[in-house]
């Protein structure tokens, strides 16, 4: 049994890099967060517990949305928000007392996906009652399909960035090369975690090995670095740390907050146009800087002995 910590550490050290987080979560969900956790560190409470309320809270949302009027609306974002901000919690208090686990990765996991189909479909329904337009049924394909290539994606990077600017540390979880292993070590964890394992952490990492591969084969090999010194590190923060950045602004925070911002106004089809054509074209300008700076990062590691590019064009470690 992994010791736990007898006070609650500074939030420097119980959150991800500021890097691979968009402003509202680092400055905002963030400190709510560890306010909360603050509030409940002595308690019984685990991070498991946070994660399951997160679920209750988002099919609260969801339902408002089906209700549909402006109050319910209102209460819907104020609790999608809320979910947002506990989405944030679990993993403080995981890091703070020493209980962070891929299993609790895979439960977390789990939560967003279902918070994301109570509170999604519910409002492509409010969506549709209040406007019957038929433009907006067209574009909830794209909303949603892109929307998790999106996830996948930020995902990828974030990982490859945690891993390749903190020496000695990894990322929060395994990568696609490691599904078997990810499986395996599920089997004796129980129903729950074997569940959210093999239907929501095992198909993610499969989908984003098979995107990230498509869109940019470079970024995928560097990934493989994963064991960075202070040298490497410098080497592949400054040329990555923008895009991260811009990957931070497709990640789930500004879809749930901004999702909750558009639900308390009750214009909920605001937010289906900025996640079509403001979230899409974040998107390509950051796909396009990305590729530029996966180019450099190897070049830079490769002119500096850290790697070796072999006969397949695969970037090796030394």
């Amino acid at each position: 049994m992994r010791p736990q910590m007898a006070a609650l550490p500074p939030l420097s050290s119980v959150v991800k890099s500021n890097d691979v987080e968009d402003p509202v979560n680092r400055y905002v969900h963030r400190t709510l967060a560890y306010l909360f956790v603050r509030l409940i560190f002595k308690t019984r409470i685990t991070p498991n517990m946070i994660t399951l309320s997160t679920v209750v809270i988002g099919f609260v949302a969801g339902c408002a949305f089906i209700w549909g009027t402006p109050t319910a609306m209102f209460v819907g974002g104020v609790c999608l928000w809320a979910a947002a901000i506990l989405d944030g919690a679990d993993g403080i208090l995981a890091r703070a007392k020493n209980l962070q686990s891929e299993f609790g990765r895979a439960l977390d996991g789990s939560a967003d996906t279902l918070v994301a189909l109570f509170t999604v479909f519910p409002a492509f329904y409010h969506i549709w009652v209040t406007y019957h337009n038929p433009y907006h049924l067209i574009l909830m394909v794209p909303a949603l399909g892109l929307t998790v290539m999106h996830l996948a994606v930020y995902d990828f990077y974030k990982e490859s960035y945690l891993r390749g600017t903190r020496p000695g540390q990894s990322g929060e979880g395994h990568d696609a090369d490691e599904i078997g292993e990810t499986a395996e070590a599920a089997r004796d964890e129980g129903p729950i975690i074997q569940i959210a394992m093999k239907y929501v952490l095992v198909p993610h990492l499969v989908r984003q090995k098979a995107v990230v591969s498509w869109l940019s084969p470079d970024a995928w090999r560097l990934s493989q670095l994963l064991h960075s010194d202070d040298r490497t590190a410098e080497i592949y923060r400054r040329n990555n740390v923008w895009p991260m950045r811009l990957w931070a602004l497709v990640s789930l925070a500004p879809h749930s907050y901004l999702m909750a911002i558009c639900a308390m106004l009750n214009r909920l089809d605001v937010y289906l146009f900025i996640r079509v054509f403001l979230m899409n074209g974040i998107f390509l300008v950051a796909l396009i800087w990305q590729r530029h700076a996966t180019s450099r990062t190897i070049e830079e590691l490769v002119g500096a002995g850290a790697i070796e590019v072999s006969g397949t064009g695969q970037p090796l470690t030394l």
